[in-house]
């Protein structure tokens, strides 16, 4: 049996906001699969998702996140997957322009911007899910990422203003580590069975490495190219997901 759209929205938000809460993604996958049998019942009888929820989802989803414990293990290692992949382009960028020094103050600049970033993107999450009305989804999170974006800039600009301690790598460590994070990055993908972070690697270098080796492109134009090419297919990979989730949670 198909889902109410409003069912099929509660369900996604209350996902969305227990594991922006840091709970177990096992527990909270089962306690969205119970509710999706309650809810098909409840459908079948004529009934509405508030029939379950009472008057507001909101505070519903609220008190099971309060019943549930946080699961820091999982927590820390979602923190580690998302900072590792962000940080997995600053650096095979860097690689592929052939630095192998880094200073300590952009490093530690990426380091805070990332906790940030991550920080604000849970809370961005947790309130989206529990807003009753249509949200514009993408108009928040891209100004969320284009802020995050402009601050990286900030960083690139302020580290090559100011002189602070460097580390440099030779060319052998530099490739070994570009290495282990391509194979991070397709061990992970293949755990969680979700791809859409290698095929931006891809799509985001290969133009690059293209344009350079072959047309003999600048860097800079080679960048602009791969960060467009990468922009326009993780949109649609992201709908394409985005849709197949939704239709995963409203059939039985």
């Amino acid at each position: 049996m198909t889902l109410s759209t409003e069912s099929t929205r509660f369900l996604e938000d209350l996902k969305v906001y227990l594991l922006a809460s840091g709970k177990n993604e096992q527990a909270t996958n089962e306690i969205v699969l119970e509710l999706e049998d309650h809810l098909i019942e409840a459908e079948a009888d004529g009934k509405s998702v508030r029939s379950i929820t009472g008057d507001s989802p909101a505070a519903y989803i609220q008190s099971i996140s309060h019943e549930m414990a946080f699961d820091s293990k999982q927590a820390f290692w979602t923190i580690m997957q998302v900072y590792l992949g962000a940080s997995s382009f600053l650096y095979l960028q860097n690689l592929l322009n052939g630095t192998m020094t880094y200073s300590i103050l952009l490093v530690g600049g990426f380091l805070l911007i990332s906790a940030v970033y991550l920080t604000t993107l849970a809370l961005l999450f947790r309130k989206d899910a529990l807003r009753d009305t249509a949200r514009p989804r993408l108009l928040r999170y891209g100004i969320h990422g284009s802020v995050h974006l402009l601050l990286i800039v900030g960083l690139l600009i302020v580290n090559g203003l100011i002189d602070s301690p460097k580390i440099t790598l030779s060319p052998s460590v530099g490739w070994l580590i570009g290495a282990l994070l391509i194979a991070w990055i397709l061990v992970t993908a293949w755990k969680t069975k979700t791809w859409i972070l290698p095929i931006a690697v891809f799509v985001y270098f290969v133009p690059q490495i293209i344009l350079r080796s072959v047309f003999d492109w600048s860097e800079l134009t080679s960048v602009l190219v791969g960060y467009v090419v990468a922009a326009i297919t993780m949109t649609v990979a992201f709908i394409r997901e985005s849709k197949q989730d939704q239709s995963n949670v409203s059939k039985h």
